[in-house]
């Protein structure tokens, strides 16, 4: 190994500003969104790695008030995504994962929009208490894209109360947001692994009030 490529692994693998360069750049501004505070990890040479302070953001439009028992629609529909092209050069298999409400059914799906997906297999599945929405790709790194919007056909709960909208995953297992990435400066392939950062407040996306 020469002593270049060492210096390259010490930085990549060491230097928590280079680690937080992997993403840091994905977010793109949207007025109308609310940021989302991840924890997140990476891998390099088959070790886990922390990426500080990565946020996402989601514009979530569900209506103010509903009647108990009666159907209803939310809309999920998260920021462009720009992957950092240097760590980044090729991302596939991108996942954003939404909280269903407590006491909520679940009664439709539907995928709309989205941009810069080429020809990607775009999915949507309830995995226990969350809404998956995935893009295949592949995406190339420093080309923005945009997941699709994802709109919820709801059943409210008999009782009256408020329904809050949450990010969703739990766990690197689970996780709220994932990409895998190839990485070109070392030459592998990895995951980028996320979930609401249990160590902040719970980020609320939107609220409604069910009514007797």
């Amino acid at each position: 190994m020469t002593s270049s490529r060492q210096q390259v692994i010490r930085l990549t693998t060491a230097s928590a500003l280079a680690l937080a360069g992997l993403v840091t750049l994905g977010t793109s501004a949207h007025a109308a969104s609310v940021a989302v505070p991840y924890e997140c990890r990476t891998w390099v040479q088959g070790n886990t790695h922390p990426v500080y302070d990565y946020q996402r953001g989601f514009d979530v439009t569900v209506p103010a008030s509903v009647r108990a028992g009666k159907q209803f629609q939310a809309t999920y529909d998260p920021d462009p995504i720009t992957a950092f092209a240097e760590y980044n050069k090729i991302v596939k298999d991108v996942r954003a994962a939404y909280r269903i409400p407590e006491g909520a059914k679940v009664k439709k799906v539907k995928l709309t929009g989205g941009s810069g997906l080429g020809d990607s297999a775009l999915k949507v599945k309830v995995e226990g208490r969350d809404i998956i929405v995935s893009a295949s790709g592949p995406f190339e790194g420093g080309v923005a894209f945009d997941l699709p919007t994802l709109k919820v056909s709801y059943k409210a709960p008999k009782t009256a109360g408020t329904l809050n909208f949450l990010p969703g995953g739990s766990s690197y297992e689970q996780p709220g947001f994932y990409w895998y990435r190839y990485q070109p400066i070392l030459d592998e392939w990895g995951p980028f692994e996320c979930f609401p950062d249990p160590a902040k407040p719970q980020t609320v996306l939107a609220g409604t009030q069910v009514n007797k």
